[in-house]
């Protein structure tokens, strides 16, 4: 795992040994970059479910101003950490070790707002099964109805591709645009008022 391109280009990345994470394939990542493009110049972003911090810290390397990682696992915290150190990006970080689903209240409390959001959760809290399902969901509509996301703002989920995410899921955000790269798929997000 490493950063694609900007100014920490070619650094790797510390994984995390947990099974219970899916770190983004290179491509896939990639080809996210190339889609935002200089969108993601300035732009302050949370990565939530942030694992190893690989996409808030893609996002830095190419020029983000900040970047607010969320995960509640300690081991990943300080393996974000470390690779934020490592990057030499820590200074233009915060890491939160907290709950996503208890996220929209603190963030909303402390007048918060992002024009990324990059949201990749374990697969299984997207199964049509799983009662995290609509409750990531609702998060997301959430970040837009507690002028969290400012109003051109992006969100970008991944899941797996069998995984449907449709309008029909969202209130406040209106699917985009959807790309498919072997079993991932990224389904973009904006508000409704753009």
């Amino acid at each position: 795992m490493r950063v694609i391109a900007g100014k920490a280009k070619g650094a790797r990345l510390s994984a995390l040994s947990s099974k219970r994470t899916r770190p983004i394939l290179d491509r896939v990542k990639e080809s996210l970059f190339n889609i935002l493009g200089d969108f993601i110049v300035d732009s302050v972003v949370l990565d939530l479910f942030a694992g190893t911090g690989s996409l808030g810290i893609e996002a830095l390397s190419r020029g983000a101003k900040r970047c607010l990682f969320v995960d509640n696992d300690m081991h990943a915290v300080q393996v974000i950490k470390k690779n934020l150190q490592d990057t030499r990006f820590l200074e233009r970080a915060v890491i939160l070790k907290k709950n996503v689903f208890a996220l929209s209240a603190f963030l909303t409390d402390k007048s918060m707002k992002f024009d990324l959001i990059l949201v990749a959760p374990p697969y299984k809290l997207i199964d049509l099964d799983s009662k995290a399902r609509e409750k990531i969901f609702s998060l997301l509509d959430e970040c837009v109805s507690g002028q969290i996301l400012n109003e051109r703002g992006i969100v970008v989920l991944q899941h797996h591709k069998k995984q449907i995410v449709s309008q029909e899921n969202f209130k406040q955000l209106k699917v985009v645009d959807g790309r498919r790269y072997g079993n991932t798929q990224l389904t973009f997000l904006r508000t409704n008022s753009v």
